[in-house]
């Protein structure tokens, strides 16, 4: 059997246009001299994912029952595409929206049956797989996962996976050797073709990876398509018992010769030997700068923007972020605004200068020295006072904003903000200053990472000046100014922001971790108490920063919701261990038998 697989980038909600889309592909597939026999979708391919509210929203759920059927109708080759379809919620007044697969062949078709739309209640028994049979081949379909270990399809001529993954770091990448590995058991344990349908592209916070596959029964590597971008690639499925044709596009050595070790176990190491086409695995920062440079592109093209404008300052943060939007839409769509200030140093204006010209940016400068030293003066007429050294700092920020906010509404080009994950979880910003944008491409991402990012670049094509690479950050408001007087170093304070954030510790266990930590450091009670009283205090400006990507750590705009009016400060304490908690809970609470307890107080003086 023939087959195409299609990496899919789709809009979220856009059920008629992804519809359209997909079709053209299909008939586009149709006019190859041999035609596909199954066209292969991933989830989520009509509807786009993540919807959110939209799930909920009946009129969305009628828009996508519709186009379903128009899709069935029209597709002129047979295909299985992922989507969601409306079942009744709270007595069918009201409907939401779940994952399903639809199969349309000649005019004619119907879902394969993961949704259950006669179940009203919100658990419903999950579906592992669902066989079809078609060209005399036995497919088993699953939905939205890889193929669970535990599951056996020996009776499965191929195996057919539909997802959509988010991006999480190279640990999850499709790309990574331990999840090739992992399929490549699957293939050769069952004896079946795998075929994975993979989502990509950018929508929102998210960034799903792509990296579809074709896997032969003997565990290589037939054929794949490459990480976040839209692809269309074809490959020869045959039964069991049969040598696949050699001249079909895919062509693989078939099971009967398969790479079996002693008893039968995989033999992973020859059936890599045998892939048709290798996977390489992508290295950490190539791995998300390329999720960052998709996560961009989409984001803005997706919004119906052609171009971008940013402050540059001649710091690592827009340098980064401009290379980003210059790889990711064209230098000729990134606009670089220099807004110089009574405090910026020569250096830095030099080097945001070698940097367009690196990129071959279009750059305006917009220098803020005459308004700013105009409203101090009118501050001083009005006020008495030209304001207090935070006011003035923070009076420069919120000028630079509102000119790149003149340009953005002037030219309809929008904002991306050049902010990182360690100055936002320190409130180390200005609201309505540096705070401002529709997108934060590094909002996930540490300063650390941050050179490591631009080093990766650099190592590409020189893109960001060493000079940038070199300097000691500063924001430059007022003279002298280094991050280092208010932050930590970089290196020390992500490593104990990593733990709080990404890990949940609290002081004891953070200097329980560095206490045995084999390279000695100079973090200390008072240091890690310092960090994360800025963290929780600055809860008020994070709610107000823009949308950053969703990778494999903390969303700080999602996932990390203290209360803003929070009166809970962290110190050091005797309990450290869970066990000593549950000590502290055993004077407590007094039992009453195993896993039961009196429902009452002890308070019994110790």
């Amino acid at each position: 059997m023939f087959i195409a697989v299609v990496q899919f980038n789709p809009k979220v909600g856009a059920l008629r246009e992804n519809c359209e889309r997909a079709l053209a592909m299909i008939d586009e597939l149709a006019t190859l001299a041999y035609p596909p026999d199954l066209v292969v979708f991933p989830a989520f391919a009509l509807s786009g994912a993540e919807l959110g509210g939209l799930v909920a929203h009946n009129a969305f759920a009628a828009e996508a029952l519709d186009v379903a059927r128009s899709f069935i109708q029209k597709a002129s080759l047979p295909t299985l595409i992922g989507t969601v379809l409306p079942r009744p919620a709270l007595a069918g007044t009201r409907f939401v929206c779940e994952e399903e697969v639809i199969f349309a062949s000649g005019g004619k078709g119907n879902t394969l049956g993961f949704l259950d739309m006669y179940t009203t209640t919100e658990m419903q028994e999950y579906v592992e797989s669902i066989q079809i049979k078609l060209h005399g081949l036995t497919l088993s379909v699953v939905l939205d996962d890889f193929i669970d270990p535990s599951a056996h399809y020996s009776d499965s001529d191929a195996i057919i996976s539909l997802i959509a993954r988010p991006y999480q770091e190279t640990n999850g990448l499709l790309t990574s050797s331990s999840q090739i590995d992992s399929l490549r058991t699957d293939a050769l344990s069952n004896r079946a073709w795998v075929v994975v349908a993979s989502l990509c592209g950018g929508e929102d916070s998210f960034v799903y990876e792509g990296a579809s596959l074709v896997m032969a029964p003997d565990g290589s590597v037939v054929d794949s398509a490459p990480p976040f971008e839209e692809y269309v690639f074809t490959a020869n499925l045959t039964k069991h018992d049969e040598s696949p044709d050699a001249a079909s596009t895919g062509e693989a050595q078939g099971a009967r010769s398969g790479a079996r070790g002693k008893k039968g176990r995989p033999n992973l190491p020859e059936a890599r030997k045998q892939d048709r086409k290798r996977i390489l695995p992508l290295l950490p920062y190539e791995a998300t700068w390329r999720a960052l440079e998709a996560g961009v592109r989409d984001y803005v093209r997706k919004n119906g923007f052609t171009d971008v404008v940013l402050g540059i300052s001649g710091g690592i943060d827009s340098a980064v972020v401009a290379t980003l939007a210059a790889d990711a839409l064209g230098a000729e769509h990134v606009h670089g605004v220099l807004m110089p200030s009574p405090y910026s140093s020569e250096g830095s204006v030099a080097d945001a200068e070698a940097l367009a010209a690196h990129l071959g940016l279009k750059t305006v400068v917009f220098p803020i020295t005459s308004p700013f030293q105009n409203f101090l003066a009118e501050s001083e007429a009005i006020l008495g006072t030209q304001g207090s050294d935070t006011a003035l700092q923070n009076l420069q920020a919120r000028i630079r904003t509102v000119i790149l906010m003149h340009l953005s509404n002037s030219y309809g080009w929008l904002l991306l903000n050049t902010g990182n994950k360690s100055e936002a979880a320190m409130g180390y910003s200005t609201l309505y200053g540096d705070t401002a944008g529709a997108l934060a491409p590094l909002g996930a991402v540490y300063k650390t990472d941050v050179y490591g990012l631009a080093n990766w670049r650099n190592s590409r094509t020189l893109a960001i000046p060493q000079a940038i690479l070199n300097k000691e950050p500063s924001a430059e408001l007022y003279p002298g100014q280094k991050d280092t007087d208010r932050l930590p170093p970089y290196d020390t304070l992500d490593q104990i922001l990593r733990l709080h954030l990404e890990e949940n510790l609290g002081v004891d266990e953070i200097l329980e971790f560095f206490s045995s930590y084999p390279i000695e450091t100079n973090i200390d009670t008072n240091l890690v108490l310092e960090v994360l009283h800025e963290v929780s205090h600055a809860e008020f400006k994070r709610r107000q920063e823009p949308m950053a990507f969703q990778f494999d750590g903390v969303n700080l705009n999602e996932h990390r919701v203290w209360p803003v009016t929070n009166g809970f400060e962290d110190h050091s304490r005797d309990i450290i261990a869970p066990t000593e908690i549950i000590n502290y809970l055993s004077m407590m609470y007094r039992e009453v038998n195993p896993g039961g307890r009196s429902g009452g107080l002890n308070f019994l003086d110790n």
